[in-house]
């Protein structure tokens, strides 16, 4: 297994997924083949999780997400908080620019949503 890194465009955030658990999703998410680019992440992190790492840690730096985008952010929460049920430590990470209220929003409904702490970091705009 190799880590997984993939540059940002306009269109799709960067990825940078080691094989440590230490994950990363940074930038804007509007890719116009929401599956063509979520779809290698995902089976990225269940190969990760098949390796029985002792933690994973996933930050999300996001500007911008589309509806399509949450759906698959989604995805990837569920897929990393089984996981944790199988004793794996799990850190989520959720940065927000202190004026986008909204993006902290959301990251607070996909905490309730998969029933599990963020760490909620605020950084200065």
């Amino acid at each position: 297994m190799k880590n997984l890194v993939i540059a940002s465009t306009k269109k799709t955030p960067e990825i940078i997924f080691k094989t440590n658990g230490d994950l990363m999703i940074s930038g804007s998410s509007l890719p116009s083949n929401i599956d063509g680019f979520y779809q290698p992440l995902l089976v990225w992190i269940e190969e990760l999780i098949a390796t029985s790492p002792k933690k994973v840690t996933i930050a999300f730096d996001l500007e911008h997400v589309n509806t399509s985008s949450t759906r698959m952010i989604l995805q990837i929460l569920r897929t990393l908080n089984g996981f944790k049920k199988g004793k794996g430590n799990l850190t989520i990470v959720w940065n927000y620019d202190n004026e986008d209220k909204d993006m902290l929003e959301q990251g607070e409904t996909l905490q309730q949503i998969i029933n599990r702490p963020f760490e909620f970091i605020e950084k200065e705009s």
